[in-house]
């Protein structure tokens, strides 16, 4: 039995810098293209699936979330969506509405957070999570037994194959973001430590906690550079610390969905239809519903 827990902004945006802009909302004129192929992904991963259980999450917290409380230059660098973007990004979340998916944002916690407290959920339930992304913050999510996935990009990858390609451990991600900061989201790491050498670093320590707790050996590791990597290190401890929080991907959160809130309800054809027509996308998707709403009412019999 398995969940799939989606990362909505990856597939969004990927189709907001894709796709040309040949939709346009009927009522406000708007552009609808990252709309247009978030339906199409998600009419993709229906038909391809099947699945019993499935969520959206999204990004709410833009600039209210408790790490831009911890941090005030957290993702300083990004802008806020104008009206036309905002408009399709809450078209999204309507869309996941009448195609019967379960979605959430949150004020306080990203996307990713959600993604990681309804991940827990699930593995309570008995249920596999398969991660659907391409972002590799959220390998950090990532369990024995559970699937990381970038739809229509690569196969779903066990853990075991998330860390070979990573050349970590999933659960060290965020300690090497730390190291090495992330300039996406504006996060500040320590002077002097790149991807290699925050690698080799765990490669001998589990993470950052037992790397500052022994600094006087690391000068001994064969490390180029690793004489002057205590004094890095400890020159800059509580800015990494602060990183670390800033990395870390929360996943203790009251009210997230449990596994019995995600089932996948169905597609609502009138509602879907009609949205469709709103969008500006006539009847581009119709058929392709209405072969997954007889699919799912001859299953249902």
């Amino acid at each position: 039995m398995q969940a799939y827990l989606i990362d909505s902004s990856i597939y969004i945006f990927r189709s907001y810098f894709t796709l040309p802009d040949n939709w346009k909302s009927v009522d406000l004129g708007f552009s609808t293209h990252a709309v247009y192929g978030f339906t199409a992904f998600l009419l993709d991963l229906l038909r391809q699936k099947d699945p019993a259980y499935l969520f959206c999450a999204f990004d709410e917290s833009l600039g209210s979330g408790f790490r831009h409380k911890l941090c005030p230059d957290y993702k300083a660098n990004r802008e806020l969506p104008d009206e036309g973007l905002a408009f399709q990004l809450n078209a999204c979340r309507q869309l996941c509405r009448v195609l019967g998916v379960s979605e959430m944002a949150s004020e306080i916690y990203e996307a990713d957070d959600l993604i990681g407290a309804v991940a827990e959920n699930t593995r309570s339930a008995n249920a596999q999570p398969v991660v659907v992304t391409r972002d590799k913050d959220l390998t950090q999510i990532i369990h024995p037994g559970d699937l990381f996935w970038d739809f229509g990009k690569a196969p779903p990858k066990s853990q075991r194959q998330v860390e070979k390609d990573l050349e970590l451990g999933c659960q060290q991600m965020a300690d090497f973001l730390a190291l090495t900061g992330d300039s996406s989201d504006n996060i500040v790491g320590v002077p002097g430590v790149g991807a290699k050498t925050a690698k080799q670093l765990l490669m001998h320590y589990p993470d950052i906690d037992a790397i500052l707790d022994h600094l006087d050996q690391l000068q001994d590791l064969p490390i180029r550079g690793a004489a002057k990597l205590a004094d890095k290190l400890a020159n800059h401890r509580e800015q990494l610390l602060l990183a670390r929080q800033l990395t870390t991907i929360v996943s203790d959160i009251d009210g997230a969905p449990d596994l019995s809130q995600i089932g996948w309800q169905g597609i609502y054809l009138d509602a879907f239809d009609l949205f469709c027509d709103e969008m500006g996308f006539g009847n581009s998707f119709s058929e392709r519903a209405r072969q997954l709403r007889a699919r799912d009412i001859t299953v249902s019999w």
